[in-house]
């Protein structure tokens, strides 16, 4: 099990930089293009305008791997 640090992404349509930090923080880019959840607990995304958005957002989430 990973614990999560920070539940962040980048949108590659409007640069913004979005993070969820907490459950059920539902945070979307200024576009509209895609969308953060889940804070600390797990990492959700999705593309509310176009499914076709998927590959639309840069990684920047950041956790720690489990020692067991």
């Amino acid at each position: 099990m990973n614990k999560i640090h920070r539940n962040m992404i980048r949108c590659l349509s409007c640069g913004d930089m979005i993070e969820s930090t907490h459950v059920h923080d539902y945070k979307v880019c200024r576009c509209g293009s895609v969308a953060v959840d889940g804070g600390r607990d797990y990492l959700k995304r999705s593309y509310p305008v176009d499914r076709s958005q998927a590959d639309s957002y840069e990684e920047l989430s950041q956790w720690e791997r489990d020692g067991s």
